[in-house]
């Protein structure tokens, strides 16, 4: 799940939130936080399936890309694992190496306060 700030308002009033598909290999675009919350369970629970099959197409999973330095745009994201004990990790334009988190609450309070994100 990543969020970009759009503005130098604060509170932050213009993002963009996306998710990584590691099926697809790409970022999509999401509506909302919450859309992009919901849409990141449903592809951790579908790679979990698929490590649980033993499903072939595992080998073709992608992790999210490495991050490019550009104009400076602010950005946060957390990423969840999705063997049996979830572990939930975050970075930022400023931190750009995973670094672990308690749990998906505090992901999820990470990423928003790094770009000024105020969760409702």
């Amino acid at each position: 799940m990543k969020i970009i700030r759009q503005d130098d308002r604060a509170p932050l009033a213009n993002a963009l939130f996306e998710v990584w598909n590691p099926i697809t290999s790409n970022y999509e675009p999401m509506a909302s936080l919450n859309h992009g919350l919901r849409r990141q369970t449903k592809l951790a629970e579908a790679v979990r399936m698929m490590w649980v099959q033993r499903d072939p197409a595992l080998s073709s999973l992608n992790d999210a890309p490495e991050s490019v330095a550009d104009d400076n745009t602010e950005w946060a994201e957390f990423r969840v694992s999705v063997w049996a004990k979830r572990v939930y990790e975050t970075r930022n334009f400023d931190q750009q190496v995973w670094k672990k988190a308690m749990n998906k609450t505090a992901a999820i309070e990470t990423i928003c306060n790094e770009v000024g994100y105020v969760l409702a």
